[in-house]
């Protein structure tokens, strides 16, 4: 960043905004999900003036409320795999930072790999120790003495990160808005956009109420909605809304508390434990892109077919069907994220697209955006997530970025 330019001066090339100072800088957040949550405060910190419009009546009450809430550190790339040892390391000392029990606990992930695989995992495990994440290659003997639920039969290992786990979505996502709001942010609930329009020094975006703002920047963190907000603007991104539906069984006696998550690569079934419930899941690859919210039950017999052989003791599990639920993944073509200004409309930077990994990877993205805004060099390398790749006929995700959790 110049030290020549006064506050809030710019100069746009190709959509990338240079030179920004941050303080008194009004930037414009789409969405109060975990993301936009994590860019809210991120730039308030930065000394941005922050604007945070939400749709719903509510933050968390979209995708991020209805994930599965997991954060692993097994990823084939690189980037992936720094964004969650960030994230990791900033859920860890949430309360700290922001005042607020992030709910973090270290259950692990346990990745169940077909003895097709097994030379492509080890080779991912190296590349996630080398990126500052830990991984066990356990043999499937190993395994059932520490899962003895599982039936391992053709697996040829499994791997398993230690430091993975859960958090609570929720409060991650109110404590990073509140503590935004304490620096002078304003979260406005019930405000869908409805209008992107460029002016001489910015944005100026109209929302369902009739409400106008103007801004210097405009952030697209809106989610499985992300595609339709930069469609507003006249932006092409390629992030479509893709039904996950979450089961729940009843409390499960006789299951070591609490268990891995624990995914069947083969297969695509997940589960793990909730408090004594069980919640499972696999995604449906025939179900075309849409905003159906309600539990596909059609889904669950087959995915029970699946997930039987692998996790026998589901056969005498009762499933609790009011506390199932769906929601949705933000998807992009190669399972990789959009991080960065959008390649022909200056001011407008995206931060959408996680395709299931917004929750473990918004702090990186929060800290990647402050940076883009200020003009100043990203400590990640947000090459791969450049919004232009895919007219670039650019895809760089791997099966593993596009699994189910």
């Amino acid at each position: 960043m110049s030290a020549q330019c006064t506050a809030g001066q710019h100069v746009s090339t190709r959509g990338s905004i240079r030179a920004m100072t941050l303080r008194g800088t009004h930037v414009i957040v789409v969405g109060a999900g975990i993301v936009g949550a994590a860019v809210a405060w991120s730039l308030t910190r930065a000394g941005a003036r922050v604007t945070v419009l939400e749709r719903a009546a509510a933050a968390a009450t979209g995708a991020t409320g209805r994930s599965a809430a997991g954060i692993r550190h097994q990823f084939s790339a690189s980037q992936n795999v720094r964004f969650s040892a960030y994230g990791a390391t900033r859920f860890a000392r949430f309360r700290a930072e922001v005042g607020v029990d992030a709910g973090f606990r270290r259950v692990g992930y346990a990745f169940l790999v077909p003895e097709t695989a097994v030379e492509a995992w080890r080779a991912q495990a190296a590349t996630v120790r080398m990126h500052g994440g830990r991984v066990d290659l356990l043999a499937p003997q190993e395994a059932a003495v520490r899962w003895p639920w599982l039936d391992l039969s053709g697996v040829g290992l499994v791997s398993y990160g230690p430091d993975d786990g859960v958090l609570d979505p929720h409060a991650v996502t109110l404590g990073w808005l509140g503590a935004a709001r304490a620096g002078g942010a304003t979260v406005h609930f019930e405000a869908e956009v409805t209008e992107l329009a460029p002016t001489a020094g910015g944005w100026r975006v109209h929302t369902a109420h009739g409400a106008s703002l103007t801004s210097e920047v405009v952030v697209n963190a809106a989610g499985p909605q992300a595609g339709r907000v930069a469609a507003l603007a006249g932006a092409d991104v390629p992030v479509v809304p893709s039904r996950r539906s979450v089961y729940v069984t009843t409390p499960v006696a006789g299951l070591a508390l609490p268990t891995p998550l624990t995914v069947d690569v083969e297969t695509g079934v997940w589960l793990r434990s909730e408090g004594e419930r069980v919640i499972f899941g696999r995604s449906n690859p025939a179900e075309p892109p849409g905003e159906n919210e309600r539990v596909d039950w059609d889904w669950l017999e087959p995915t029970l077919e699946r997930a039987l052989p692998r996790f026998p003791f589901l056969a005498s599990a009762e499933l609790d069907r009011r506390a199932c639920w769906a929601g949705h993944y933000e998807v992009t073509p190669d399972h990789l994220p959009l991080i960065g200004w959008d390649p022909s409309l200056p001011g407008l930077l995206h931060a959408a697209g996680f395709s299931g990994h917004g929750v473990q990877h918004a702090p990186a993205t929060g800290a990647a955006v402050a940076s883009l805004v200020a003009g100043e060099p990203s400590s990640f390398d947000l090459t791969p997530f450049a919004p232009g790749r895919f007219a670039d006929g650019q895809r760089v995700g791997g099966a593993d970025e596009a699994a189910i959790v």
